[in-house]
């Protein structure tokens, strides 16, 4: 595979925006209660016309303190908006479209009327859009401005989500912070949960807070059986992993809503 520096990167990342060579795939989130799946994760692919399927970790890392990662940014939340209500237009069992928003997205003053401007378009209610917040957006008690985002946000219905909870020097304290409906096992605790009583111990503890808090609680990174056996036996109610699914391209998620369609 061709090597390329990183103003030749960039500058590729910039007519790949153009030339509408990104892509999203769909990770379903599976609910054990019901045994279905209610939500998926919207994930970001760039079909490389030279270089091939190219995964977020070969070309994110090198725009995210750039513009760049705000106008992806936007065309992720637009596309995956749209999806959902596409298939919601067909007649599915209508689901809920989980997109990560990134820091610099929240430096955007415009960021809210831009998710208001974009649902209202699409005609889509916001309790189908999830925002899922790395715990590094916010850290310091001063980010008031995107607390206040957030709050606006979560008043118009819109879920929010802290992703890989557990790994950051705050985790707990953002729980105070921010509306969050929804917190994200981080997978390095899920990896080694069937044999490792640490990791057991902390997923534990981190669905016992998610109760008493009143907030919903996945798990990610779920690969192996034991893994699945071990969160069942702690009552955890929602997974996400290739044990049950890979992110699929939209025509492959449509195959899996067309078994719980309510028809048209």
């Amino acid at each position: 595979m061709q090597t390329l520096n990183d103003t030749e990167l960039v500058a590729e990342i910039v007519n790949a925006i153009d030339n509408n060579e990104f892509i999203l795939h769909y990770q379903p989130q599976f609910n054990l209660t019901t045994s279905t799946f209610d939500s998926v994760e919207a994930l970001i692919r760039w079909q490389h016309p030279r270089r091939g399927l190219l995964m977020p970790v070969d070309f994110i890392n090198f725009v995210e303190n750039d513009n760049l990662i705000v106008k992806i940014g936007e065309w992720v939340l637009k596309t995956a908006c749209t999806q959902i209500k596409a298939w919601q237009n067909k007649g599915f069992t209508p689901i809920r479209v989980a997109v990560n928003v990134s820091g610099q997205q929240f430096k955007q003053e415009t960021f809210v009327d831009f998710v208001i401007n974009t649902l209202h378009k699409i005609n889509l209610d916001p309790s189908y859009l999830e925002l899922e917040l790395s715990e590094n957006i916010i850290i310091n008690d001063d980010d008031e401005l995107i607390i206040q985002m957030i709050y606006q946000l979560n008043n118009m219905g819109i879920l929010i989500a802290l992703d890989d909870f557990g790994t950051g020097h705050s985790s707990v304290n953002h729980l105070k912070k921010i509306p969050v409906n929804r917190i994200k096992i981080d997978k390095k605790y899920i990896k080694n949960i069937h044999n490792n009583r640490n990791d057991a111990a902390i997923v534990k503890s981190l669905i016992i807070l998610a109760e008493r808090l009143n907030l919903q609680i996945l798990a990610e990174g779920v690969e192996t059986f034991m893994q699945l056996q071990s969160l069942l036996s702690q009552q955890c109610k929602e997974i996400q992993g290739y044990y049950f699914s890979k992110p699929l391209p939209a025509e492959e998620v449509e195959k899996l809503l067309k078994q719980t369609r309510v028809g048209c």
